[in-house]
């Protein structure tokens, strides 16, 4: 049985504030409130997608499932076998 998982695309884009961590590949970002203007964490919305300062309710897509899964990302390509940081800047740098 196969079922086809889709998560709408709000057409409305997010808005992110980078910063530097180095516990991270890629520089890492906190998601802005489009309504109070404050910046989430992960931790913020990941259960409800709720604002917790204004209660804001983010709409699930694909920007945001990327945001909230980064971390586990980011950990799962350090773990893989002959991974460097050379290969990373490669990839970086054809963009």
């Amino acid at each position: 049985m196969q079922t086809d998982f889709h998560i709408p695309d709000t057409g409305r884009q997010l808005s992110f504030h980078r910063f530097e961590n180095p516990a991270m590949l890629a520089n890492d970002r906190k998601l802005i409130c489009p309504q109070c203007g404050e910046q989430l964490t992960r931790a913020d919305v990941e259960s409800f997608l709720i604002c917790p300062f204004c209660s804001h309710r983010f709409a699930y897509s694909v920007e945001m499932e990327d945001f909230l899964l980064e971390p586990e990302a980011d950990s799962w390509m350090k773990r893989q076998p002959g991974f460097t940081f050379q290969i990373l800047n490669q990839f970086s740098r054809a963009d």
